[in-house]
């Protein structure tokens, strides 16, 4: 048995307001008795009925009580004798209960629909909770998974015997850059830029090969801080490599006085 959902399905309202049929209620009893947190809903139940009637309490004015004893001496002496055998003395009093007892039903009923409603709510909102948290925990595992692809990618470059490893340094008045290229024998180039500084919106890095002394665009480098290791354009063969600061979108040509980081390639 779902416990939650036989907690939540009004049968405990219906139990505290006296609704419940004997079978229901006889159920209702027996899992008191084997699940505490049962239990523990009838108690809460019965707090917030409790509450509920003390909450709305309105203290009648003085002249009610004597309005309402007059109304029942008045009724008693209207009361005709019947016959016994048409009715014992206890069924006529049950008789007589039953307009006493439907509204008493109608107004636990009421009474209790706030506190049913108000459980469904707070249900929903941890459900919605639970649900928030579970996207969260998700879109963090996708970028734990980016990471974890971008770090055997590398591996995978660096552990090939034809890749080589050429760093670009920083040159006069860039210092404190600094980049790697991989480069395969294939012509496959990856660049690592985590050493560059960070640019205006307005401003992009472009990488250079240069290939019998002219300068060959190798790509751009893309803005997203995430992309730890960048595949660049193919290039076969180059005596070196070279980052610019170029305005965004690039250049067909590389601006020389913007030059950051460069070196040469291995042969």
């Amino acid at each position: 048995m779902n416990l939650e959902e036989y907690i939540s399905s009004g049968i405990i309202e219906t139990y505290v307001l006296g609704l419940a049929g004997e079978e229901e209620a006889r159920e209702l009893e027996q899992l008191c008795l084997q699940y505490p947190e049962v239990q523990a809903a009838v108690r809460e139940a019965e707090i917030a009925l409790e509450d509920y009637a003390q909450l709305h309490a309105i203290t009648p004015p003085d002249d009610v009580k004597e309005k309402i004893w007059s109304a029942i001496e008045d009724s008693q002496h209207e009361v005709k004798p019947v016959l016994k055998e048409k009715a014992p003395e206890a069924s006529k009093g049950i008789y007589r209960l039953y307009p006493f007892i439907s509204k008493a039903a109608v107004l636990l009923i009421i009474i209790g629909l706030p506190y049913h409603f108000y459980k469904i709510s707070q249900y929903q909102s941890e459900i919605e909770t639970l649900q928030r948290e579970k996207n969260e925990i998700m879109a963090q595992n996708q970028i734990y998974n980016a990471q974890i692809k971008e770090v055997n990618q590398e591996l995978n470059i660096l552990s090939d015997p034809s890749t080589r490893n050429i760093l670009l340094a920083g040159v006069a008045g860039h210092e404190e850059n600094n980049a790697t290229v991989y480069w395969s024998d294939s012509g496959e180039v990856f660049l690592k830029s985590s050493g560059l500084t960070p640019l205006p919106q307005d401003k992009q890095y472009q990488l250079w090969a240069i290939v019998d002394g002219k300068p060959v665009s190798a790509g751009l480098l893309e803005k997203d801080g995430t992309i730890y290791l960048q595949k660049m354009a193919t290039i076969e063969r180059a005596e070196m490599f070279a980052i610019t600061i170029e305005k965004h979108g690039g250049s067909e040509q590389p601006t020389l006085d913007q030059m950051v980081v460069a070196g040469k390639a291995l042969s």
